[in-house]
């Protein structure tokens, strides 16, 4: 029987880059259309539309995009901003943060999974909100003796 729900939620439209599972790359993907990898790729990729990663993909790097849908192997943090769809058959090594999060039965998800948590560049943390706000909470610390009460972070769980 053919799942209607998977057939459309592969669908990309026309105009979108493709890497077929016979192409491998080494470097990140920078694209502002949707696309689809059923290859390798070693670098990080961002797109500011959909990205499906097909059970023939394998990706080690960071994924940026407004969209998701993994049925292959991701190695690194994904940031999705809208919606991010995880299969029965992939796996993702590494942190999910996502505004909308589905993860099927079956599923390997070996990381943190966060709601809405945008990424923080490790080569300019100090000029950061987030840098500020370590700061402040050291310098706190410092003064009380560290028995305030932490802040947790936005979580799914």
């Amino acid at each position: 029987m053919i799942n209607v729900r998977h057939i459309f939620r592969n669908i990309i439209v026309p105009g979108a880059f493709r890497i077929p599972k016979t192409v491998s790359v080494n470097g990140s993907i920078d694209a502002s259309v949707s696309g689809r990898i059923d290859g390798n790729v070693r670098g990080d990729v961002k797109t500011s539309g959909k990205l499906v990663v097909s059970e023939t993909a394998s990706i080690r790097g960071h994924i940026y995009a407004a969209d998701l849908v993994v049925h292959g192997k991701v190695y690194g943090d994904v940031y999705i901003t809208n919606k991010a769809h995880i299969s029965n058959k992939a796996l993702v090594k590494g942190d999910v943060n996502a505004m909308v999060l589905e993860i099927e039965e079956g599923a390997v998800v070996e990381g943190a999974i966060r709601k809405n948590v945008q990424p923080v560049l490790k080569a300019d943390l100090s000029h950061t909100p987030v840098a500020e706000e370590i700061k402040v909470s050291a310098a706190v610390d410092a003064e009380t003796g560290g028995h305030e009460e932490e802040e947790k972070n936005t979580s799914w769980f």
